[in-house]
């Protein structure tokens, strides 16, 4: 069983809301692509972690960005759905079931993060301008607006996890 550091777990919380909240919400590119920086934080949450208690932090991370975004409760439920599935994602992804997997830029390497982190934030982006959307009105907007944002948030989650691994185990 994995032991989690909570000193470092509340850290990398800190540093995912310090980034997201004054900084990438300014960040938008092309009138399209929006970063939303913080799902990396529940993403990385350590695997096999009690999915209640990761359900609970993913709803809290969202409601705090709902809070400061004023969007009541679109951030908490598309964080609470991919919390949901993380484990279960992984485990089909990567095809292991060890409860000592770290999930980090020295586990996943490239090609691990594309398979895992990009079809969640994707999922993740889906729920969120869909429902700021109110619907699939303007299609082909919508889908331009989640695809290009799901990227740019995969590019900046890939990079600071890249950033926040231990330079030890890093190749």
């Amino acid at each position: 069983m994995i032991r989690v550091n909570i000193q470092q777990q509340v850290l990398h919380f800190i540093v995912f809301l310090v980034i997201q909240i004054p900084f990438l919400y300014k960040l938008i590119l092309f009138n399209s692509a929006f970063g939303f920086f913080y799902i990396g934080f529940i993403l990385f949450l350590p695997y096999a972690l009690n999915r209640s208690l990761t359900m609970v932090i993913a709803f809290l991370t969202g409601l705090i960005i709902d809070a400061f975004s004023n969007t009541p409760g679109i951030h908490a439920s598309a964080c609470i759905l991919v919390a949901f599935v993380k484990d279960g994602w992984f485990n089909l992804m990567m095809g292991t079931s060890d409860d000592d997997v770290y999930l980090d830029w020295n586990e996943l390497k490239v090609w691990g993060s594309i398979k895992y982190l990009l079809p969640l934030i994707f999922i993740h982006h889906i729920i969120i301008f869909t429902v700021e959307n109110g619907g699939f009105n303007s299609f082909g907007f919508l889908f331009s607006k989640i695809l290009y944002s799901a990227l740019y948030s995969f590019i900046i989650v890939f990079g600071l996890s890249f950033l926040m691994a231990p330079k030890a185990r890093r190749i």
